[in-house]
């Protein structure tokens, strides 16, 4: 099959199975774009093939299935499309309602009533690192700078950021100590453990870079999880509680606002 799928002509059937074509409007919807002339040959003759075996199989069941076993699969999809309509629109409603919405009061009062159940499972820390060559010519401007780090000097960073092989300079961020100390392979764990429960500002070398770290706080783990690591989980537990709160009220509102105007009653 060799057509230009990207020009627009009249609707063209490009296989048949039995009574049912494909039609190149059909085969065009399911290609992605921006796709070679290779793998578009490729994709489309695969497409083609699921279509006919799909076409075929279904077929097959509807001679081989008995009416109960299709009515039955019939229901099932209904109720299936049902449930995902219902699904749809009560999340639709309850994501523009002011009851299912979370501020900051509710996740800082939430955190203090259940702060016993936030422990920390990991070591985490603030803290910054940066890699450069040994021999850069601002060394020592860059060593005093970033042991500082005022807000001038997270401006000169911003400025010299192509002179670092490597860094992460947010320090008021809690993240796990792992994956603080794996961008800086020249410490090891022994180290590591010194210079996280001291919140050390430490210079190491190697023979080609230098390093620059500086932890800032550290918490351990089974120590208290401080807010900020936990904020967005909280937001979200709180989030899905007031959603389901609010759905149960809303389905309450619709069966007694049915019943008032009398378009729904319970026969005895």
């Amino acid at each position: 099959m060799s057509c230009d799928f990207n020009l627009k002509s009249e609707n063209i059937n490009i296989a048949r199975v039995g009574e049912n074509f494909l039609s190149e409007d059909d085969l065009i919807y399911k290609l992605p774009k921006n796709l070679n002339l290779k793998d578009s040959t490729n994709l489309v003759n695969e497409l083609i093939e699921n279509w006919a075996l799909n076409q075929l199989l279904l077929k097959n069941a509807e001679i081989n299935l008995s009416d109960s076993e299709k009515n039955n699969i019939k229901k099932i999809s209904e109720n299936y499309y049902n449930d995902l309509l219902v699904s749809a629109y009560k999340n639709k409603v309850a994501a523009f309602n002011s009851d299912t919405m979370v501020n900051e009061n509710d996740i800082y009062e939430y955190y203090n009533k259940n702060f016993e159940n936030f422990i920390l499972y990991e070591d985490i820390v603030k803290g910054r690192y940066a890699r450069l060559n040994k021999n850069n010519f601002n060394l020592i401007e860059i060593k005093r700078r970033f042991k500082r780090f005022n807000q001038s000097d997270l401006v000169f960073f911003d400025s010299i950021s192509l002179q670092l092989l490597n860094y992460s300079l947010n320090d008021s961020t809690w993240v796990n100590k792992d994956l603080f100390f794996d961008k800086i392979p020249i410490i090891n764990s022994d180290e590591i453990e010194r210079i996280v429960k001291k919140t050390l500002y430490v210079v190491k070398e190697d023979s080609l870079d230098v390093y620059l770290i500086k932890i800032k706080e550290f918490k351990g783990t089974n120590e208290k999880a401080p807010l900020n690591f936990i904020n967005s989980r909280i937001k979200e537990l709180i989030k899905n509680k007031k959603k389901v709160d609010f759905i149960k009220k809303f389905d309450n509102e619709i069966l007694e606002n049915a019943k008032q105007e009398n378009e729904f009653e319970i026969f005895n």
